[in-house]
């Protein structure tokens, strides 16, 4: 059998029984098959995401997990979480092998420490407070997503940080959920996900642990679960009612000029990266006659600010009285040594200088190389030759009365600086990205899928412009509402997508995720702390 009886284990349900107040029946997972519940968890979880979208699949896939974590010593809950996440990671990322295979092993690795370390503290807090199966467990409910939300926020903010992919994401195209973003982040969205998974292991926990002849109860977890559901429904068709009218509109062409990373810096290609540039914009220019054409990340294969040939090509463009916002390495050579930057630069007709902005939130080995000066054997995990310096603020990049952000490459995966952007007056969101480098992928659909909820958070709509990927045009709402994609095979022609954004008023109410942030997130990372606390102390008394 896969769940089996032990009435001498030491995870007890707290029953009615008189003297000591505990029942005499008590279970656990045998331990052949706790490997079998982690992987599948871990398969599962997979699963939720791109390629495979079985977004309902999030909704259950903690509950081998969680039956692991509540029915094992922590020491084994660890191990099984830790073998959970490896799963996971190594399926969800294994697109990182086309820049590195050692970069890409030892991130999924450390990116399964932190499910390891929720299974651990799932683990000690069942054991700790015990489950009571006659009168339910509803605080215990209650914690098991908070205990998840905290170990996803310390993955998405500890040293410098990976939000990739936080369990919310895999909810992105089911639109009435979604919205609940604008009041807790993504995390909201997570919290929900694992609160139906914690429902339904109690109530498994409730029904193995049944004896014949014995009163079945009311499952307060069910109820609580789908009110909790049933709240989020409201709220979200509430908030989509009240959306402010958009006020204006920006025509917006975004270019995917399809450059084979592996020829993008190439001699050979410099003319071809230029022509295609230059031809698939005036063709825009021509049949749409847009207010601005947006080029990705680091488009041009040189400095724009020191390179003849890229102005003039952004010349021909703004010459028709079109505005382009395109990616470029920039430099600033006036210190004691040169700094390197990943830049947005917006051209505008009249010649005046470009306004720019620098990218803040660099790639961990893709941009940088932490203590590339004591450890130099680190560049071994990146292909990169020079780490850029980040950028210092947020930028509102400004068409007359139009004010839009620019988030480059994956800026767009933390909310933090999105949310950053809005607060500074910007009521669009430009992502400048280049995901050729994991071309052809489920990076780039990976990708997409954060940004949607950048627009929901924040209740402004994004164009996404890629080198090679998804180019696409996402609403208020959270809806992508048009996008150039690609199949397998050979790259395309370039092309581009056009679409009129609408933009909100400029005097918009922001909402309460804009104004306040992750304190949904932040709340369950100090319950998890204050858990962690409890059990080094625990460890150091015993």
């Amino acid at each position: 059998m896969l769940w089996t009886i032990n009435k001498q284990f030491r995870i007890s349900l707290a029953g009615p029984s008189a003297g000591s107040g505990k029942a005499n029946f008590e279970f656990r997972i045998a331990p052949l098959f706790s490997w079998f519940w982690a992987i599948l968890t871990g398969f599962l979880l997979f699963a939720a995401f791109p390629p495979l979208e079985w977004s309902g699949t999030a909704w259950v896939a903690l509950v081998p997990l969680l039956m692991v974590g509540a029915s094992s010593a922590p020491r084994v809950a660890f191990r099984q979480g830790f073998l959970a996440g490896v799963v996971f990671w190594l399926l969800s990322l294994v697109w990182l092998t086309r820049v590195s295979w050692v970069g890409w092993f030892f991130l999924c690795l450390y990116c399964a420490l932190f499910m390891a370390c929720f299974t651990l503290t799932v683990s000690w807090w069942i054991a700790r407070k015990g489950l009571r199966p006659r009168f339910g467990n509803p605080l215990m409910m209650l914690s098991i997503p908070a205990l998840w939300v905290g170990w996803e926020y310390l993955r998405a903010t500890l040293f410098s940080g990976f939000p990739w992919n936080p369990l919310g994401v895999s909810q992105y195209t089911n639109l009435l959920l979604i919205q609940t973003a604008e009041f807790g982040g993504v995390y909201l969205v997570s919290y929900l996900v694992v609160l139906v998974n914690a429902a339904l292991v109690l109530i498994l926990i409730q029904y193995i642990r049944i004896q014949p002849g014995e009163p079945r109860r009311i499952h307060r977890e069910l109820l609580i679960a789908l009110l909790a559901i049933a709240l989020a429904q409201l709220y979200a068709t509430m908030a989509l009612r009240r959306l402010p009218a958009a006020t204006d509109t920006l025509k917006v062409a975004a270019v995917q000029v399809n450059i084979p990373q592996l020829e993008k810096w190439s001699e050979d290609w410099t003319t071809e990266i230029n022509n295609r540039l230059r031809r698939t914009s005036l063709h825009a220019i021509e049949h749409y006659s847009p207010d601005l054409i947006v080029w990705p990340e680091t488009v041009v294969p040189d400095f724009v600010r020191t390179s003849p040939v890229s102005q003039k090509i952004v010349a021909d463009v703004i010459q028709h009285g079109v505005s382009v916002l395109m990616g470029s390495m920039d430099f600033d050579d006036s210190g004691h040594a040169v700094k390197y930057f990943n830049s947005a630069f917006l051209y505008q007709p009249g010649g005046s200088a470009p306004q720019t902005y620098a990218k803040r939130h660099l790639v961990l080995f893709g941009e940088y190389i932490p203590l590339e000066q004591w450890i130099p054997f680190l560049r071994v995990l990146t292909p990169i030759a020079e780490s850029f310096t980040p950028g210092r603020e947020a930028v509102v990049f400004r068409l007359g009365h139009r004010a839009f952000s620019v988030l480059i490459c994956f800026e767009d995966t933390v909310a933090e600086l999105a949310r950053d952007c809005v607060r500074a007056g910007a009521r669009l969101l430009v992502n400048q990205t280049n995901d050729g480098w994991f071309d052809p992928s489920w990076a780039s659909r990976q990708h997409m899928a954060q940004c949607v909820f950048r627009c929901v958070e924040n209740r402004v709509s994004a164009v996404r412009a890629t080198n090679t990927g998804i180019t696409c045009f996402i609403d208020r709402q959270g809806r992508i509402v048009s996008f150039l994609g690609r199949a397998e095979g050979p790259l395309p022609d370039p092309d581009y997508l056009t679409h009129a954004v609408t933009l909100p008023p400029a005097d918009m109410p922001l909402t309460f995720y804009t104004r306040h942030g992750d304190v949904l997130a932040l709340g369950c990372t100090a319950f998890t702390l204050t858990l962690i606390a409890g059990m080094v102390w625990g460890l150091r008394n015993h």
